[in-house]
């Protein structure tokens, strides 16, 4: 028999010794001269076995006849108990074949090896119903449904904690045929793809099984579907999902299967197992996730020892790997996380899902995570189906504001009875309670989670709604103390922009008497306790969601009640609006009368344009600046004053540069001074061509400049004699080439250029080189 052959007979007898057990299982076994396979004989039933991966006539002819003469031989006329007779391939017999077995008596079958199984544990019938169900947070991006092809799947792959080796799913495959046992905890932060890659790993499991190539099939549950008490087993919780996908009848089977060791258990959502806990309650949150990770200890211990295991959930739920493995017993399990997509996953995603587009889109202001790629390239949709038409993609401020949305409506599959409105409020107090740290912006502890629960749901939070607010999308994981911090910075910086949204409506509404009611104050206090200031991002998804609701014209009224009657309101909130005003200063139609005075603020980046000291008079008092951008002409300095202000980095023109002492800016208390002119005079000085020149320059500041874009009027500034005219050409073969996408009309001088980050490798060799590449770019504009 050929190697393929004895493998696949090693898999048929492997099954029936852990089903009937191995004294009643006889392999090879001679009877009158004749191998038999296999034999079972029990006390209730002998069942007679030949199995072949060759598929022909000839052979089914005689290896059925070679199951009626054994039983013959074994019992002849006389039945004294149940007699079967199989006839087992890898995959389905053909008609010819299942011919044959009829032939020869009612009580032969020819069946693949999953149709054989099945007659004994369901396994067949299980792999057809869970098909047909949810598998763990894996919804179309589209209609949100279950329903998503299995070709949206970009693998990943990822490394193990303990000695960093790479496991992909082709491993893991491998690994389970060759029976290596397989013990495996996958965490990663929300939306890198965890329900997506078991999913996938469920389809290539069953794929393997249904193929004959093993005798294990996979079970997959959510565990937030399941439900249960202290008092359960893993029986129970295997009978409760033999009803949830439909088989009820069959549960006995299913738990017969796990006994047996004949199934691969993937149990998705250690972290959702306290679906229902803003209603429990308990002493500490260790405690609780201890108790709520019983059900998958008792699988672990449960489970026959070769059994594979797959445990997957949010890196953030625990606050330690160590407790992780205490809670889920799981000390000899491998532990691999999924991480951020790299740059060649992110294109494959992006084809998968426009396969017409010629460039993929990456967005610099937003984690590269499939869940986050998914929700911005569907909802772009017939915007990306033709590059050369790609006018106007998503700018970060409506994408964040759709993101949000999205993430806090899918967390409420897990906090049952919230409303996805209030899992945002939720999101944006813990963020704004995050703000208030000073030692440490971004981290929270379990009592800012409190108070940020008491604020929005207006009741006390048992410590079950802590753990339920603790794997919130964009927390990290903890620490012995319960803390938590945001895993990106972007994530965090879009969570602010809810409070300061709300603080605008409610300073806009210049009422003393409601700003000073339980709700408001609620919000103002942590407000007035910021330090660190908001930036671009924060700020463009504040206009973003001003805008759509139409109180876009609020923030100078805001700002107007902060200048006459809450000189209380310490604090960046007076600097969080003015940055706001900055970024979209022509989108604000109402003129200020009163000077803004900004006092003791912390401030990350802002850009003094002639637009913004057209709406008002600016006056900084005892402020910090991370980045201070002065793009104005010298006549309108005169609207713009500082006193005892400190600047980490200022970008201003040469003529600006000579009268920042009339303005209040000491040299002495700016650390760098980046002079637009002399910055790019290297360049402009070099002996090149002019579009060669541009290029350099524009390129520069679009890649090498963090941030949120640059205006279509920042690549003028700068650029000495060079030909207007000439800059415009190369921005638009910039977009034509996908390098660049535009929001906004492009050929507005107040439109905002974001660099598309794929190409960055190739942008640093152009800005590098010292000759012109041979560049179809540059070709376009010489």
């Amino acid at each position: 028999m050929s190697q393929a052959g004895t493998d696949f007979e090693r898999v048929v007898v492997d099954f029936c010794r852990r089903h009937w057990g191995a004294e009643h299982v006889h392999p090879n076994r001679m009877i009158d001269g004749r191998e038999i396979d296999v034999i079972i004989e029990t006390s209730e039933e002998l069942i007679i076995i030949e199995c072949t991966i060759v598929k022909t006539k000839k052979k089914a002819e005689g290896d059925i006849s070679k199951i009626r003469t054994t039983r013959r031989s074994l019992v002849g006329d006389l039945q004294q108990k149940k007699i079967k007779g199989f006839f087992v391939l890898p995959e389905d017999p053909t008609p010819e074949i299942h011919q044959i077995a009829e032939e020869n008596g009612l009580w032969i079958e020819a069946c693949s090896l999953p149709t054989f199984i099945n007659r004994f544990n369901c396994s067949s019938s299980y792999l057809i119903e869970r098909r047909k169900r949810s598998f763990g947070s894996v919804r179309n991006p589209i209609d949100d449904t279950i329903n998503i092809e299995r070709n949206q799947y970009v693998q990943v792959s990822f490394r193990t904690f303990e000695n960093n080796s790479e496991v992909t799913l082709e491993s893991i495959t491998k690994d389970i045929a060759i029976k290596k046992r397989t013990r495996l905890v996958v965490t990663g932060d929300f939306g890198v793809g965890k329900s997506m890659t078991f999913r996938e790993l469920f389809y290539r499991l069953a794929e393997e099984y249904e193929a004959g190539k093993t005798y294990r099939f996979p079970i997959y549950i959510n565990l937030s579907e399941a439900a249960f008490d202290e008092s359960d087993d893993f029986i129970d919780l295997l009978e409760r999902h033999a009803k949830w996908i439909g088989l009820r009848s069959e549960r006995d089977k299913l738990v017969r299967a796990w006994t047996s060791d004949c199934c691969i258990l993937m149990l998705d959502g250690f972290d959702e197992l306290i679906r229902a806990g803003f209603t429990r309650l308990t002493t500490s949150s260790r405690d609780i996730r201890y108790a709520s990770a019983h059900i998958i200890r008792a699988a672990v211990k449960e489970s026959p020892i070769n059994t594979p295991i797959f445990v997957s959930g949010r890196q953030s739920y625990f606050s330690s790997f160590d407790e992780m493995r205490e809670c889920l017993h799981a000390r000899d399990f491998s532990h691999v996380s999924l991480q951020d997509l790299l740059e060649k996953e992110v294109k494959a995603l992006y084809h998968k899902i426009n396969p017409q587009g010629k460039k993929p889109i990456i967005m610099e202001w937003m984690p590269q995570r499939a869940l986050l790629l998914s929700y911005i390239y569907f909802e772009l949709g017939d915007k990306l189906a033709d590059d050369e038409k790609l006018l106007n993609p998503l700018s970060p401020g409506y994408g964040w504001n759709i993101l949000l949305d999205r993430l806090c409506a899918r967390e409420t599959n897990v906090a049952k009875g919230a409303e996805p409105r209030q899992i945002r409020r939720l999101l944006e107090r813990i963020a704004l309670f995050a703000r208030t740290n000073i030692s440490d912006p971004g981290r929270v502890t379990s009592l800012h989670v409190a108070d940020a629960y008491r604020d929005v749901m207006l009741m006390e939070p048992d410590i079950s709604v802590q753990q339920v607010l603790m794997r919130f999308p964009g927390l990290t994981a903890g620490h012995a103390n319960e803390e938590r911090g945001f895993i990106d910075r972007a994530i965090f910086e879009a969570a602010q922009a809810g409070t300061i949204c709300d603080a605008i409506v409610a300073l806009s509404s210049k009422s003393v008497e409601y700003i000073r009611t339980d709700d408001i104050a609620r919000l103002i206090r942590p407000l007035a306790r910021t330090r660190n200031g908001i930036t671009n991002l924060t700020a463009q998804i504040v206009n973003s969601s001003l805008q759509t609701n139409g109180h876009l014209s609020l923030v100078f009224l805001a700002l107007n009640e902060i200048m006459s009657h809450h000189s209380e309101l310490t604090g960046n909130l007076a600097a969080d609006l003015l940055v706001c005003a900055s970024i979209d200063p022509e989108l604000f139609t109402n003129k200020n009368s009163r000077e803004i005075v900004v006092s003791s603020a912390l401030i990350s980046e802002i850009e003094i344009s002639p637009e913004l000291l057209d709406l008002c008079k600016i006056k900084f008092e005892d402020c910090i600046f991370d980045e201070l951008e002065i793009s104005v002409d010298i006549p309108y300095l005169s609207k713009l004053k500082f006193e005892r202000c400190r600047v980490q980095r200022l970008n201003c023109s040469q003529d600006v540069s000579r009268e920042l002492a009339s303005i209040g800016l000491r040299a002495d208390h700016i650390e760098n001074t980046m002079v637009i002119d002399a910055t790019n005079s290297d360049i402009l000085s070099l002996h090149i061509d002019d579009g060669f020149k541009i290029a350099k320059i524009v390129l520069r500041k679009l890649f090498y400049k963090a941030g949120s874009g640059r205006k279509k009027s920042a690549f003028y500034r700068g650029m000495g004699d060079l030909d207007m005219a000439l800059i415009d050409k190369f921005l638009n073969v910039l977009h034509r080439y996908n390098i660049v996408y535009v929001i906004g009309n492009r050929k507005s001088d107040t439109s905002v250029w974001h660099p598309n980050r794929i190409f960055t490798k190739r942008v640093s060799f152009i800005v590098d080189s010292i000759a012109p590449p041979d560049d179809i770019i540059l070709k376009s504009v010489q």
